[in-house]
Parts: structure tokens; C-alpha cells; sequence
């Protein structure tokens, strides 16, 4: 098997929770068109997904003026909100201390990409960032992994995705790339265990002893 020295990270739901901003900046956003707001429960399992599709599943209101609202809220909420998940900061140390070249590939837009980086003191982990602005599809389409990997200058044989919807999965392997899923706080495990990746994990923390293992069957 061919050695892992690439890992591309998903963002919210895999390495940070920014679901309260999420939740705040979608409700703004429907209220400014007259809709009835949703509850975090309706919210949370649409993160991480293009917001044209959660607002369509959720009124027949204009998509684009929806989301150019909740990119209003969105601006003084996502960053503000954003924490990381449970162990993930000493995660990413170990990997960065083990020499792995590391990206985040995400459907946020660049400024929020910068700004929760930025704000957790996570910039010097990554090698390269794309955000949700800068391919012209969303995933499952795979152009955000596959501008990751020419920033990076990276083979897709030697690199990992991480991610936490069937969205990741299948965006990765377009490409094709191996893929680990870790199971999401907002849910969708069972279409994730589903689709089968190439490792599903309860957490993030789980992470370097699969690349150990990888390191020990190559070697």
C-alpha cells in the first residue's frame, strides 16, 4: 500500500463546531423573507452542505437572496461562534510534529476559512486552504480536493481525506483518494457507514494511531 504524507481536512463538523453562528445566520436569513424559523435540531444536520439545498428543502423563498441574507449574519456570527471539536487541537500538533503535509478543503467562504483559523491560532498547521468560493461546485463534486492537492503540489496516492458527510466521501473518491469519516456531531452516521469508507472514526483522536498502523503495514 502506497504511504500517506497528505491529509485534507473537511472543516466544520470534522475540526471545529460553528453550528450556534450557523443556526443564527440561517434564521436571520428566513425571517428577513418572511419565513418561519427552524430549530437548531432542523439546522445542524444540514452543515457542512451546500445552503441552496437546506433552503430549498425548507421554503420555496428565492435561494439567492436567502443566502445573500445569511452571508450578512453569517459575517458577525460563524467566526465568533466557532470552537474546536473535543481533542482536535492536540491532534493536529501531533500530525504537524510528524512532518504530514496538511489543507482544508471546505464549502465555508474564504473570509470565515481565514478568520477561524485565524481566531484558534491554527494557521501555522496548514500548508494550503480552499475555500467554498473559490471552485465553482460544491462536493460532492471534487474540485475543492483537487485544488487542495495542486496547492500542496500533492499526490492523490499518498494522501488522505478527512471528512464528516457522504458528501466528503464521494467527492473523494471521484479522484480518487482514500477517505477517513468521522462520525459528525450533527449527525448522518448511518449514510456515512453506508457509503463505506476507507476508515470511520468516533473522533478525530483516533487519527494518528490509523496512520501509525498505515506507516507499520508499509514498512
Amino acid at each position: 500500500m502506497t504511504s500517506v504524507d497528505t491529509l485534507i481536512f473537511d472543516l466544520d463538523g470534522t475540526l471545529i463546531d460553528s453550528s450556534d453562528g450557523v443556526v443564527e445566520a440561517v434564521n436571520f436569513a428566513l425571517r428577513q423573507l418572511g419565513e418561519a424559523e427552524r430549530s437548531p435540531d432542523e439546522i445542524k444536520p444540514y452543515i457542512g452542505y451546500p445552503l441552496h439545498k437546506m433552503f430549498a428543502d425548507f421554503t420555496d423563498a428565492p435561494p439567492d437572496e436567502l443566502y445573500r441574507q445569511f452571508q450578512v449574519r453569517a459575517a458577525l456570527t460563524i467566526v465568533a461562534s466557532a470552537v474546536p471539536l473535543d481533542g482536535v487541537e492536540s491532534v493536529l500538533l501531533e500530525l504537524h510534529r510528524r512532518g504530514y503535509r496538511i489543507a482544508v478543503a471546505t464549502t465555508k467562504v474564504r473570509a470565515h476559512v481565514d478568520g477561524i483559523l485565524a481566531k484558534l491560532g491554527w494557521t501555522r498547521f496548514f500548508e494550503a486552504t480552499v475555500a467554498g468560493n473559490e471552485v465553482p461546485r460544491f462536493k460532492p463534486d471534487p474540485g475543492a480536493f483537487l485544488l487542495a492537492l495542486e496547492r500542496l503540489n500533492a499526490r492523490a496516492t499518498q494522501a488522505l481525506v478527512i471528512g464528516d458527510t457522504e458528501n466528503d466521501i464521494l467527492a473523494a473518491r471521484a479522484i480518487p483518494i482514500r477517505i477517513a469519516a468521522v462520525l459528525s456531531p450533527y449527525g448522518g452516521h448511518d449514510k456515512v457507514r453506508a457509503l463505506r469508507p476507507d476508515y470511520v472514526i468516533a473522533t478525530l483522536g483516533e487519527l494518528p494511531n490509523i496512520l501509525s498502523n498505515r506507516s507499520r503495514e508499509k514498512g
